[in-house]
C-alpha cells in the first residue's frame, strides 16, 4: 500500500503570500493601531508596553484571553481527537481544556487583592520567597512558554507544508519573525485589539465550514447524513477506541485519559504562563473575573464545533474520492495524524482548494495571535524578572521597554531555533501535546498556594517543585520503558507515560508542600507583596490602588468569591455532569438526536 507524499493543493506562492503579505498587513495596521492610541493620549512607556495600564475591560480581556488560547494546536489537536475517539474526543477536547481559563480567574483575582502594582506572578515568587525559587519558577515558566510556542510552530508549519509545499523550516522561522515585527511596535493593547481581528476572522471560517458540512454539502449535507456516515466508519473501520467502536459515543477509555492528561498539564500551562497572568493584572479590578470566565466559555464553543464538524468529516469520507489519501486507496497514516493533518485533509475534502486556503487562514491567524501573547509575557519576564532584578535594580521605564524590546527579537528568534531543532529530531505536534504536563504539572501546588496559603514558606514551595518534577520525569520514563519496552521518542509521547508522569508529579508535589506547610509553617502576612510599587521614569513610585477607586478591597473580595462559585459549578457542569455522566452510562446516541 503506497504512502507517497501527497501533491499540496496550493501552490508554495500562497503559502509565502499568505505568512509574508498578512504578516506585513497587520505590521500596518499595528502601527495605524498604535498611531491612534497614541494620539488619543496613550504613553508609549512599558506600562503600556507590558500591562496596558491596567486599564482593558472586559469584553477584550475576554477576546484577549480566547486569542491567546486558540492556538493552531487547538484547532488541529481538537479535530485529531474528534478523528481518533468521535463525538467522545470533541465533548472531552472542549470541556477539559476551557475550564483551565474559567479556574485561572481565581488567580487573577487573587493577584488584584494582594500585589495589585506586580508587572508578572515570578515578581510575586521572588518578593515572597527569595531568589532560589524565584530562578526556579522563571525556568519552569520559560520552558512552558517554549513549550507552547513550539507545539503551535510544529502544528502551524507542517499544517501549511502540506497545503502549500511550502518548506516547514521557512514556516518555523517566518512565523514567528511577521509576529515579533508587529509585536514591537503595538505592545500589549494594541496587540490586543489585533488579536480581536484575528479571533473574529477564526470564528467565521469555522462557522462557514459548519454551515457548509451540515446545510448544503453534497458530501453530508445534513445532521442525519452525518449520522450515518459514522455508523458506515464504524462498521468500515471496526477499530475506535470506544464502546462497540462506536464514533457517536461518549464511552472511551482512551478519551477519558486524553482528557484528564490536558486538564492537569494545561492547567499547569495558564498557571505557568505569564501571559495569562498579566492579561489578568492588565484588566481592571472589575473585568478580570468576568473576562476570563465570559472568554473560557466563549473557547469552548470554538474546538467543539470544529471538532464535531471536520473531525468528524474527516472519519465519515475518509473513504470517499475527493478524501486527499483516497487515490492511495488507503486511511491516513499516524504520522499524519500526529502532525495534525485532520483539519487540513477535511477540508480539502468538503471544499477543494477552497478548503485549504481557509484553513491556510486559520493556521496563520492562530499561529500569530498565540505567539504575540507569548511574546509579549516572555519578554516581560526577561525585563523585569531578569534585567531588573539581576542586572539594572535602578533601571527605569525607558530603559525597561528597550529591554523588553529586545527581549521580544531575542525570543522570537530563540523559538523559532528551538521548534527547527525539535522538526530536525523528528518531534511533532502529538509529542509536545503529550509530554508538556511532566514540566508544568509539578509547579501547581506552589502556585495555587502561593495565593492562597500563608503557611506555606520558601522550603516548602523549592521542595515540592523540584520533588514532583523528579518523582513526574522518574514515572514518565519508567512506564514508557515498562508499557513499550523502550525508551524512545516514539514511546515517550504516547498517552498513558505521559498522563501518569503528570498525575505522579501533581501529586508528590502536593503532598510534599502540605507536609512541610503543616511542620514549619511561613505565617505570611502578604505586607510585602502589598507595598509593591510602579516606578515611572522619573523615579516616582506609584500604588495604583491609590489612583484607581475601582480597588476597593470588599469588592475585590466578593469578586474572589463569585470566581470561586462560578468556576466550581462550570467545572462541574461542563466537565462531570454533562460528559461524564453519558460516559458512565455508556450512551451512544441515536439519529433522532441529532
Amino acid at each position: 500500500m503506497s504512502t507517497t507524499e501527497l501533491s499540496p493543493p496550493l501552490s508554495q506562492g500562497a503559502g509565502y503570500g499568505v505568512v509574508i503579505g498578512l504578516g506585513a498587513l497587520f505590521a500596518l495596521g499595528m502601527i495605524f493601531t498604535t498611531q491612534v492610541l497614541y494620539r488619543r493620549g496613550t504613553k508609549d512607556d512599558n506600562e503600556e508596553f507590558t500591562v496596558a495600564k491596567r486599564s482593558i475591560g472586559t469584553g477584550l480581556t475576554a477576546a484577549a484571553v480566547i486569542s491567546s488560547w486558540t492556538w493552531s494546536t487547538t484547532l488541529l489537536s481538537s479535530c485529531t481527537v474528534a478523528y481518533t475517539y468521535g463525538v467522545a474526543g470533541a465533548f472531552f477536547y472542549a470541556a477539559c481544556n476551557s475550564t483551565q481559563i474559567m479556574i485561572f480567574s481565581n488567580l487573577a483575582i487573587q493577584t488584584k487583592r494582594k500585589a495589585p502594582n506586580a508587572h508578572t506572578f515570578l515578581e510575586i515568587m521572588r518578593i515572597r520567597y527569595g531568589t532560589v525559587v524565584h530562578i526556579s519558577f522563571m525556568f519552569f515558566s520559560l520552558a512552558a512558554n517554549t513549550l507552547v510556542v513550539s507545539s503551535i510552530l510544529l502544528g502551524g508549519a507542517a499544517a501549511i507544508n502540506s497545503l502549500t509545499g511550502m518548506s516547514v523550516y521557512a514556516a518555523l522561522w517566518l512565523l514567528p519573525a511577521s509576529v515579533a515585527a508587529y509585536t514591537l511596535r503595538g505592545g500589549l493593547r494594541a496587540t490586543i485589539l489585533t488579536d480581536y481581528i484575528h479571533t473574529a476572522i477564526i470564528l467565521i471560517v469555522i462557522l462557514m465550514f459548519w454551515f457548509l458540512v451540515y446545510t448544503t454539502s453534497d458530501l453530508v449535507g445534513s445532521p442525519g447524513k452525518m449520522f450515518d456516515l459514522l455508523v458506515a466508519a464504524q462498521v468500515r473501520n471496526d477499530d475506535a477506541p470506544t464502546l462497540d467502536h462506536s464514533y457517536v459515543t461518549i464511552r472511551s477509555l482512551g478519551a477519558l485519559k486524553f482528557a484528564i492528561l490536558s486538564i492537569l498539564e494545561y492547567t499547569g500551562v495558564v498557571f505557568l504562563d505569564n501571559s495569562y497572568h498579566q492579561k489578568g493584572i492588565a484588566a481592571d479590578p472589575a473585568s478580570a473575573v468576568p473576562g476570563y470566565i465570559l472568554g473560557g466559555l466563549s473557547w469552548y464553543a470554538m474546538p467543539f464545533t470544529l471538532a464535531t464538524t471536520m473531525g468528524l468529516v474527516a472519519v465519515a469520507l475518509e473513504n470517499t474520492p475527493a478524501f486527499p489519501t483516497f487515490a492511495q486507496n488507503r486511511r491516513m497514516t499516524s504520522a499524519e495524524v500526529g502532525a495534525g493533518l485532520v483539519l487540513p485533509y477535511a477540508a480539502q475534502t468538503i471544499m477543494g482548494k477552497g478548503g485549504a486556503g481557509a484553513v491556510l487562514v486559520l493556521m496563520f491567524m492562530s499561529c500569530t495571535s498565540a505567539i504575540s501573547a507569548q511574546l509579549i509575557g516572555a519578554s516581560t519576564v526577561i525585563s523585569y524578572d531578569i534585567y531588573r532584578t539581576y542586572f539594572r535594580p535602578a533601571a527605569r521605564d525607558a530603559s525597561l521597554l528597550r529591554a523588553s524590546h529586545y527581549a521580544v527579537i531575542g525570543i522570537a528568534l530563540f523559538m523559532a531555533g528551538f521548534a527547527s531543532m525539535l522538526h530536525g529530531a523528528g518531534i511533532d505536534l502529538g509529542f509536545i501535546y503529550n509530554m508538556t504536563g511532566i514540566f508544568t504539572g509539578p509547579a501547581l501546588a506552589g502556585l495555587v498556594g502561593t495565593f492562597y496559603s500563608s503557611r506555606q514558606g520558601s522550603v516548602a514551595v523549592f521542595s515540592s517543585l523540584w520533588a514532583g518534577f523528579a518523582t513526574s520525569v522518574i514515572v514518565w520514563l519508567t512506564l514508557a520503558h515498562r508499557f513499550y519496552g523502550a525508551v524512545t521518542v516514539a514511546t515517550v509521547g504516547e498517552l498513558d507515560p505521559c498522563l501518569y508522569g503528570c498525575v505522579a508529579g501533581i501529586g508528590s508535589s502536593t503532598l510534599v508542600t502540605i507536609v512541610i506547610s503543616l511542620i514549619k509553617p511561613a505565617n505570611y502576612q502578604w505586607e510585602s507583596l502589598a507595598a509593591v510599587r510602579i516606578v515611572t521614569d522619573s523615579g516616582e513610585k506609584i500604588d495604583v490602588t491609590y489612583h484607581d477607586p475601582s480597588y476597593d478591597p470588599e469588592r475585590l473580595r466578593r469578586a474572589a468569591w463569585l470566581a470561586r462559585g462560578v468556576t466550581l459549578v462550570l467545572f462541574l457542569a461542563l466537565f462531570i455532569i454533562w460528559p461524564l455522566t453519558l460516559y458512565g452510562d455508556g450512551y451512544i446516541f441515536s439519529k433522532s438526536v441529532c
